[in-house]
């Protein structure tokens, strides 16, 4: 093989390179992952609650309001005779004080506050927990949509009765 003259070996080396990166550079046979598309529903809520967790909560026919829920199921069961996770056992909640459920401790603000809970202090609590209770122990920005508190709030009616 004759050695080129003028540095014309490196610069077909490099044209050579440029080519092969430029024209992508991979093993054609190889089929390419398809990009994934993502269909976001209208009233669509985001969880990252395990499918282990959705499947403890109580089914329902409000949908929503079950999907709404699953915000507040890492923390919060409601079933009677389910222990207290972070948070309380919501089981029989309406129409008692907030603060009282025997096994868990509360902060001094909930205890103090005076809240009996009905469909207007759970939509005052979900709007916006730590402003509603200053120093509450519960870290969660709460649920702003009114329609998204509606259906939660008709949700935990009917999964939160006493039996």
């Amino acid at each position: 093989m004759k050695i080129m003259k003028n540095g014309s070996f490196i610069a077909a080396l490099l044209c050579f390179l440029m080519l092969n990166v430029s024209c992508g550079g991979r093993d054609k046979t190889k089929k390419e992952e398809p990009e994934q598309e993502f269909n976001i529903k209208k009233n669509k809520v985001e969880t990252n609650t395990s499918p282990a967790v959705a499947a403890t909560i109580p089914q329902s026919e409000n949908k929503l309001g079950r999907r709404v829920f699953l915000l507040c199921a890492a923390c919060h069961n409601v079933v009677k005779g389910e222990p207290h996770k972070v948070g309380p056992n919501l089981n029989g909640m309406f129409g008692k004080k907030a603060g009282i459920k025997e096994g868990f401790v509360y902060s001094e603000e909930l205890k103090n506050k005076g809240i009996v809970w009905s469909e207007k202090t759970i939509r005052e609590w979900l709007e916006n927990p730590a402003s509603y209770v200053p120093g509450t122990k519960m870290a969660f920005v709460g649920v702003k949509k009114k329609e998204q508190q509606d259906a939660l709030i008709t949700y935990l009616k009917e999964v939160t009765k006493e039996q």
